[in-house]
């Protein structure tokens, strides 16, 4: 009798990425998340979040569960997803040191350690912490979509219009704008964009608020507010670029990781 390769996992979201135009799938979501039992750090796609059914559409710390296979790409932590299976077990419950808890594990010391277990494990997500006072919040103008990009969005127009199965999604808004974080880890630089679909969201939400005064009040939040609270970057790689890291979402808290770890010692 064939073995079954998939496996039920049971997840803590931890990322949802900005989705992407797929030639196969319409438009995707890659998310990250922490397996219940806090022992993976996983990424998790295919996933059509938008036509997943309102009742398991989830956001971070939602505890879900789904049927995944291992990917055949080869970063240790991708699964790919049976979206039919997803249902979402609990909404986000935890407090806000069960959560620092939660991830403490993964952070490594810098982005070099990093880069050093990615070409020995080929590793491709972990945590870390910049420098501290490092870190300065990055706007750039989006560059226009390159030919590749426009060739995959006009299929995904046409499926769109040829399928009698479901309606069309309304497409999102092209972001305008690209926002990343300049920093320095054990004292080397980086420039990295962040891809975490959190902070096009919240641009969006702030034009709505804001208008014209939108960028400044991004800008405090991510640049001035948001640093002063822990923060952790969630790195991963691409698949196409499986030796560089990108990051894929921001960590957050009132709860130092490193104090929490020395108090967990003491037990």
């Amino acid at each position: 009798m064939a073995i079954s390769k998939n496996r039920t996992l049971r997840v803590r979201i931890l990322v949802k990425a900005f989705p992407q135009p797929s030639k196969a799938h319409e438009e995707t979501v890659c998310c990250a998340g922490i397996s219940e039992d806090g022992t993976e750090l996983l990424r998790l796609f295919p996933i059509r979040f938008r036509r997943l059914p309102k009742e398991h559409q989830f956001e971070r710390f939602d505890l879900v569960e789904m049927t995944a296979t291992k990917a055949s790409d080869p970063r240790p932590e991708s699964y790919r997803v049976d979206e039919a299976s997803i249902r979402l077990l609990e909404r986000d419950t935890l407090s806000d040191e069960a959560k620092v808890r939660l991830w403490q594990p993964f952070i490594a010391p810098s982005l070099k350690q990093l880069y050093a277990d990615n070409r020995a494990t080929q590793r491709s997500l972990g945590i870390f912490k910049p420098d501290p006072d490092s870190i300065k919040f990055t706007v750039k103008a989006a560059k226009d979509a390159d030919a590749a990009d426009r060739a995959v969005a006009e299929q995904v127009r046409q499926m769109q219009q040829s399928s009698f199965l479901e309606d069309p999604l309304t497409p999102l808004e092209k972001p305008e704008l690209a926002f990343g974080y300049r920093f320095t880890s054990g004292g080397h630089s980086h420039d990295p964009l962040i891809h975490d679909w959190e902070v096009q969201e919240a641009y969006r939400q702030y034009k709505r608020r804001y208008g014209d005064a939108a960028l400044d009040h991004l800008t405090r939040m991510y640049g001035e507010t948001i640093p002063t609270r822990n923060l952790h970057l969630v790195m991963g790689t691409m698949l196409a670029h499986p030796r560089t890291f990108i990051i894929i979402g921001l960590l957050r808290s009132g709860f130092d990781p490193q104090e929490l770890a020395k108090q967990g010692s003491l037990f």
